[in-house]
């Protein structure tokens, strides 16, 4: 039985042992306390929490069990000062049941200050998400592809490698790697420097069952049939390879010889060569069990989960960092904290190359199904780690370009201050109805994509602290809407108001664009026309169930007979453009005017640069 299975199974006994207790002895808010904890097994925490607080009122707040409760409930939630407030409530009690872990959750928010600043948090686009669990996200080198794992039904069974294209807009329609996908299971862990290696969990071999690690090569835009790495593979299970520079391999291992059910190793490439696995030590792996590491860029930040290090759930995502020269000398291992990790499980960290975004999975709204998560991240600086000193008490280390030195040795010298732009506005139907939705603002800072996002309230309201940038790419991606894309230039303001009206997808609705090009006298698509419709692909992947017809329109210039081909063939261009992107033929068609319907009268260059255009109406 895993250590996971364990957890479930003792947070089970504890679940029925405390109604049992409750109703026992006949205790003062028992019924609300049975009835909390079948909301929480369900993942209703906010009727948990109802049901809880009722408890407590009943017991005349006596109860420190109850507060112990209201502390995990919120921090299921994510809401760190309520959790906090409880959690502080149940240690003044005395109460020794739940004391350790009290104790634990408390350290985790404490310190979570001293990895990251900010964090945002949002679930990747919908239709990047099945009914089924989806996880494991790795992009490639080159930035133009997702890759990740999914239980979602297709021809071959089981988890398979699914991919999707980054698109102007956000990423594209998903599709599965046939190639590479069996009736077993498989995963993509990530890829060489040049991203024409992938480096592959799976069962390809006739008869395997253990699983173990393969590589495949990108040839022609198909990839080869996966070959075992016998250097680093045993009859046990190896998975989750994260290969660092074409030189590391970190990969989880069940093999003998280890510290618990599954140990996180690393394997040197010597001469081309992957040489004898070597266990990362008892700093980093424990009884339980430790899997999907990620070795960030600066090549010292280890991340991985782990679900026996003191955390919030089953599985929570760690940091730790590497100290010296050996692959045991580790910093200790730091738990990520809230918002990141939930009372369930958080795994596949995953940051972004030459970003402050990460991805991870997580099952936090259904037990079972895990789905994946974007986040953007603001890194404390200075960045810090954590040692045990000679006494056995915990250290804080502050890394420095200049060399690592204990917090108090020395002055920190003066923090770099970052310089801000403040963007508060309200984002609005075009009736003014407020919308609660998310803002995500985009931009290039030495040479780094910085990736910030908003969220309104419930007047549709929402304000924001940006790094300083020339410009900002601001996008809205809310169902029922078209996408709503532009740039926001601050210029010299330290200030600025934006307020963003979404146009809605009412039935007949037509939706006009001047801005998709075409080359003179053709229908062949200029370049920056793509950007243009790949909001129309994101729209559509957005909402699965609207129907769309292309229409072209010209000015009023040239024959009519030839106007209203060309027309057509424009259209047509369109129409093979979000067919190409993956939008289904059956929810598009396409037709052309001419210069039948103009908005206006052709008067002047400017009147007929307006009657040039390509239409969308809905239709459905």
């Amino acid at each position: 039985m895993t250590m996971q299975k364990i957890k479930a199974v003792l947070l089970l006994v504890l679940f029925l042992g405390t109604a049992t207790l409750f109703a026992a002895i006949g205790m003062q808010g028992e019924r609300y306390a049975i009835s909390g904890i079948e909301y929480y097994q369900r993942g209703d925490y906010s009727s948990a929490i109802t049901d809880f607080q009722a408890a407590n009122r009943s017991a005349d707040g006596k109860v420190p069990r109850y507060h112990y409760w209201l502390g995990r409930l919120y921090i299921a939630q994510g809401d760190i000062t309520n959790a906090v407030g409880w959690l502080n409530r149940y240690i003044a009690s005395g109460d020794k049941e739940f004391r350790q872990e009290t104790q634990d959750y408390l350290r985790i928010i404490n310190r979570q200050d001293r990895i990251f600043e900010k964090v945002s948090l949002r679930p990747m686009a919908s239709y990047l998400q099945s009914r089924n669990s989806d996880y494991g996200a790795v992009v490639s080198p080159d930035g133009n592809h997702l890759y990740y794992t999914s239980l979602s039904p297709t021809r071959a069974e089981k988890e398979n490698i699914w991919r999707s294209e980054r698109l102007a807009t956000g990423w594209g329609r998903p599709y599965p790697v046939v190639e590479l996908n069996t009736d077993k299971n498989e995963s993509l862990g990530s890829f060489s420097l040049d991203g024409n290696t992938a480096y592959l969990f799976g069962n390809y071999k006739r008869g395997q069952i253990d699983g173990d690690i393969f590589t495949s090569t990108l040839l022609n835009g198909k990839w080869s049939a996966p070959v075992p790495i016998e250097a680093v593979n045993t009859p046990q299970v190896e998975a989750h390879p994260y290969v660092y520079r074409d030189s590391l391999m970190f990969f989880t291992s069940s093999r003998e010889g280890g510290y618990g059910e599954f140990d996180l190793y690393v394997s040197e490439n010597r001469n081309g060569e992957w040489q004898e696995p070597i266990n990362l030590g008892p700093q980093i792996n424990t009884p339980g069990s430790e899997q999907t590491p990620f070795l960030d860029y600066d090549g010292r930040n280890l991340f991985f989960a782990s679900d026996h290090h003191p955390g919030f759930g089953g599985y929570d995502l760690f940091k730790a960092v590497k100290l010296g020269e050996g692959w045991q000398d580790w910093s200790q291992p730091e738990n990520l904290g809230l918002p990141i990790n939930s009372i369930r499980n958080d795994r596949f960290f995953y940051h972004t190359k030459g970003s402050n975004e990460a991805l991870f999975s997580t099952d936090r709204q259904a037990a079972g199904f895990e789905k994946m998560m974007n986040m953007t991240l603001v890194y404390t600086v200075p960045p810090s780690y954590i040692v045990e000193d000679e006494s056995g008490g915990l250290v804080t280390v502050i890394i420095t370009p200049e060399g690592d030195y204990k917090e108090g040795e020395e002055p920190a010298g003066e923090k770099p201050v970052s310089e801000y732009v403040t963007v508060s506005g309200k984002l609005t139907d075009e009736n003014g109805k407020p919308l609660q939705g998310t803002i995500e603002f985009t931009a290039n800072i030495n040479d780094m994509v910085y990736r910030d996002v908003a969220f309104t309230d419930k007047n549709g309201e929402f304000r924001i602290a940006l790094n300083k940038a020339d410009k900002y790419n601001v996008l809205v991606n809310q169902e029922g809407y078209l996408v709503n894309a532009q740039i926001l230039i601050p210029g010299d303001r330290d200030e600025l108001t934006l307020n963003i009206v979404m146009r809605e997808l009412k039935e007949h609705k037509v939706f006009a664009f001047q801005n998709i090009q075409f080359n003179f006298d053709s229908s062949v698509l200029k370049q920056e026309s793509f950007a243009v419709l790949d909001e129309v692909v994101v729209t559509l992947l957005t909402n699965p169930h609207l129907k769309l017809e292309v229409s072209g329109h010209t000015c009023s210039i040239g024959e009519e007979e030839y106007n209203l081909s060309l027309s057509k063939r424009r259209a047509n261009a369109v129409y093979d453009y979000l067919v190409l992107r993956g939008v289904e033929k059956v929810r598009l068609s396409h037709t052309g005017y001419g210069e039948e319907k103009p908005l206006n009268e052709n008067e002047n260059p400017e009147q007929r640069e307006l009657n040039r255009r390509v239409e969308f109406k809905v239709i459905k």
